[in-house]
């Protein structure tokens, strides 16, 4: 009896104490499913784990890191700003300002910048951290993905000529170094093929579309919400082009993935409702739209973005309604 309780005793302590590598592993499977809210969860614990550990353990910032991204896929980017701000903190104080490390966390605050329209924080973030870029390495994932939220900056910013040269350039580096199939070229090629989009050269933008959504959807499964994204972008221009009878199953698929990996309230969610209805509206429906849009509207006024900034523009969903409007 006094064996049983002690080794149950054992076990339980043992559930309790769960390692921090074990919880990020956790993370990392939850992550590739696209669950999100488990994630989080899992990586809460692991901070505190972490934060246990030796002052200036990096095990401290990558978790931080991770919970950044977590809560910018789950649209919470204020939360998102202030976890990417103390995973940077924690590495430029460990390792020193020109470490490669710092590349990472360092990419996805920019990124995280340009997608709610805070260009002012993206450039100042950019010039801060110039001098020191050489040092941060060209031979990586981090590197090219610094080249290529330049090039998203000036994309948000309509500076077209600019950006195309620097995606075209983040392209080249992260199919020679990383491989063509690779995720960050989906997102290059997603990115790039807005720019196309935007400049009327839609042919190229579809065929750079169809390319990314190929990639992400061997790499992460079909029920992913990167392919929600990337099926969002690919509807929204065929329905732009007039090509309803194809956009529609693919808005529709795109809205089944984002609630069922998400949840009915995120803010994909509400962008793939704005952009159903204007096909909506298009084909005569508008019933069908309002109700969509009454949705969309419900859903963004409850996120407010958090107040991290006075307008939201996401640099990876460029195709709007104002497209669409101003088309007519």
């Amino acid at each position: 009896m006094w064996v049983f309780c002690l080794l149950l005793g054992c076990r339980i302590a043992g559930a309790q104490e769960e390692s921090w590598e074990h919880l990020m592993a956790r993370f990392d499977q939850l992550q590739q499913q696209g669950n999100y809210g488990e994630a989080e969860t899992a990586l809460l614990s692991a901070l505190k784990v972490a934060e246990r550990l030796a002052p200036g353990d990096l095990r401290v910032a990558t978790t931080l890191y991770n919970l950044g991204s977590v809560y910018r896929d789950l649209g919470r980017p204020a939360e998102a700003e202030k976890f990417y701000q103390r995973s940077l903190s924690v590495s430029e104080k460990a390792l020193g300002a020109d470490h490669p490390s710092l590349a990472q966390p360092l990419s996805s605050l920019i990124t995280l910048y340009v997608e709610n329209g805070l260009y002012a924080k993206a450039e100042r973030l950019h010039r801060r951290y110039l001098p020191v870029l050489p040092a941060l390495g060209v031979n990586n994932r981090d590197a090219a993905r610094l080249l290529h939220n330049l090039a998203a900056l000036y994309d948000a910013q309509r500076k077209y000529s600019q950006a195309e040269p620097l995606y075209r350039q983040a392209l080249a580096e992260v199919q020679q170094r990383l491989g063509p199939e690779d995720q960050e070229a989906a997102l290059v090629l997603n990115n790039l093929a807005l720019l196309y989009a935007h400049t009327g050269r839609h042919t190229e933008a579809i065929s750079h579309f169809q390319r990314a959504l190929a990639i992400w959807e061997k790499a992460l499964g079909s029920d992913h919400p990167n392919v929600a994204r990337a099926l969002t972008n690919l509807a929204g221009l065929y329905s732009f082009k007039g090509r309803q009878a194809e956009a529609e199953p693919l808005f529709k698929r795109a809205l089944a993935v984002a609630e069922n990996a998400l949840g009915p309230d995120n803010p994909l969610v509400a962008k793939i409702l704005a952009e159903y209805s204007v096909l909506l509206r298009k084909t005569r429906r508008k019933t069908e739209a309002r109700s969509l849009e009454k949705r969309a509207q419900t859903i963004r006024a409850s996120y407010a973005y958090q107040d991290l900034a006075r307008h939201t523009v996401d640099a990876s969903d460029l195709i709007t309604v104002r497209d669409h409007r101003s088309a007519k």
